[in-house]
């Protein structure tokens, strides 16, 4: 059994959900986050909220790590997901996740390089 790589931590602060990702991930360390972000959603029953994506002390992953990501926000496309922000540092890694994960694109989605910025938006969606 592998081993899982990165490491993330979840909060709730009202209606935003925010997923902090620290390291490099492999598939079973995203699995594992995946999983822990639909416990805390599933948790809103059928309320809205938002998703906040600190990505600023994330390495990046594997490419099967992407495809889950993808998986993931094909899910998210049918919960009531009113908007989500990504905070990101790395253009690179920002970029990647763009190509690889499609489903995206037809979120409400903001990226920013800070999170205050990443709040004030998600408070006024």
């Amino acid at each position: 059994m592998a081993v899982a790589h990165g490491q993330s931590s979840i909060s709730v602060d009202g209606d935003i959900i925010t997923v902090k990702a620290v390291g490099a991930f492999n598939v079973e360390g995203i699995t594992k986050t995946i999983e822990q972000l639909k416990f805390f959603i599933e948790g809103f029953g059928q309320k809205e909220f938002k998703l906040l994506f600190d990505y600023t002390e994330t390495e990046g992953g594997t490419p099967d790590v992407f495809d889950k990501i993808n998986e993931c926000n094909i899910w998210l496309n049918s919960q009531n997901m009113v908007a989500k922000a990504v905070v990101v540092h790395s253009e690179i890694l920002f970029k990647i996740l763009e190509s690889r994960t499609p489903a995206r694109h037809s979120q409400n989605e903001q990226s920013f390089d800070d999170i205050a910025s990443a709040i004030n938006w998600l408070a006024s969606q």
